[in-house]
């Protein structure tokens, strides 16, 4: 009997540690207000949920920061850069996580103003010297204890 309890002991513990080695997050969701929302994708999607997304019309800072683009083509879709996405309504977006892929670029800081997102792995807070959120409509300071994954931020980095 007391084989059987450890055996089962030994088993349960070995399907908890495999377990818990897999990234359990397959989906994210985007909480969108009616109006204009700062978002970001936090780790690749599957193709026809790109498709989803650009039917947002997304749009985002160019690389030379002179205007926004809109975003027409899956390859315009980068994770952890900040979009502009408009939705005629409160709505959340389920996005399924692409599990082919195990690793990938996350946007980064370039000297001034940025538009980037809190994704996975994302590692620009720490140098950012200003940032702002926009809020129920609006620009407010945000700390940087304050973030959350998914959404963006416009960010002010001088070396």
């Amino acid at each position: 009997m007391k084989n059987r309890i450890l055996a089962m002991c030994l088993c349960v513990c070995a399907f908890t540690s495999v377990f818990a080695a897999v990234d359990p997050i397959s989906s994210e969701k985007l909480e969108l207000k009616a109006g204009w929302n700062l978002v970001t994708l936090t780790r690749p999607i599957v193709e026809e949920h790109i498709i989803k997304f650009l039917g947002f019309q997304p749009m985002t800072l160019d690389a030379d920061k002179v205007g926004y683009v809109r975003c027409m083509d899956k390859k315009d879709i980068q994770i952890g850069v900040g979009y502009w996405v408009f939705s005629k309504k409160d709505e959340t977006i389920e996005f399924t996580h692409d599990q082919n892929a195990k690793v990938w670029d996350t946007a980064g800081l370039t000297e001034g103003w940025n538009l980037i997102g809190v994704a996975k792995d994302s590692k620009w807070q720490k140098p950012a010297t200003v940032i702002w959120q926009w809020n129920n409509g609006r620009f407010s300071l945000v700390d940087k204890d304050n973030l959350k994954s998914g959404k963006a931020y416009f960010v002010n980095y001088e070396k």
